[in-house]
C-alpha cells in the first residue's frame, strides 16, 4: 500500500467514524434553545396548577404545597419533551427525575426536609450542568475534527484531479 493510498484510507476511516458518531447522536443538540424552551413550559405549568417553588416557602418542612405533586408531573413531561431530546446524555434527566419523586416522596413521609431535598436537587443540577459542558466541547471537538477532515480530503483530491485531467488535455 502506498503512503499516499494509506493516507487515504485512513482519511476515510476518520470520516466513516465522524459520520456514524453524527449518525447515531441525538439529532438536536442545541442545549440553550432547549433550555429556553423548558423554562417557558416551566412557566405554563405554574399556570396551570397554581403552585410554583416559591409558594413553598411558607409551607412546614415535610409539608407539601397543593398541586405541588401535580406541579411536578408536568415539569417532568417538559423535561422529557425539552431537554431529554437535545441531550448526548438524556439518562441523567430520567435519573433525576426518579431521584426527586423519591426525595418528594420523603418529603411527605417526614423523612426529609424541603430544605434537604432543595440542596440535593441543586446538586443535581449543578451536575447535569457539568455533564452538559462537557457534552457541549465533545461536539465542539467533533466539529472541528469534522472540518479538518473535509479540508485534507480536499486538499488531497485537488492534486488527484490535476493528475486525471492531464490525460483529457491532450
Amino acid at each position: 500500500m502506498t503512503v499516499r493510498t494509506h493516507r487515504q484510507s485512513i482519511v476515510t476511516g476518520v470520516v466513516a467514524a465522524i459520520l456514524f458518531a453524527t449518525a447515531c447522536a441525538p439529532a438536536s443538540r442545541d442545549m440553550t434553545a432547549a433550555r429556553t424552551s423548558f423554562h417557558d413550559y416551566v412557566a405554563q405549568c405554574t399556570a396551570r396548577h397554581g403552585y410554583s417553588p416559591e409558594d413553598g416557602s411558607t409551607l412546614g418542612p415535610y409539608v407539601l404545597g397543593v398541586n405541588e405533586r401535580d406541579w411536578r408531573e408536568c415539569v417532568y413531561q417538559g423535561i422529557e419533551q425539552y431537554l431529554t431530546p437535545s441531550s448526548l446524555t438524556p439518562e441523567i434527566y430520567r435519573q433525576a427525575i426518579a431521584e426527586d419523586r423519591k426525595l418528594t416522596d420523603n418529603v411527605s413521609a417526614g423523612k426529609m426536609t424541603r430544605a434537604q431535598r432543595a440542596a440535593r436537587l441543586q446538586e443535581l443540577i449543578s451536575n447535569i450542568d457539568r455533564i452538559e459542558e462537557a457534552n457541549k466541547a465533545k461536539i465542539e471537538q467533533m466539529q472541528s475534527a469534522e472540518r479538518l477532515v473535509k479540508e485534507e480530503m480536499a486538499r488531497q483530491q485537488d492534486p488527484m484531479r490535476r493528475v486525471l485531467m492531464v490525460p483529457l488535455a491532450r
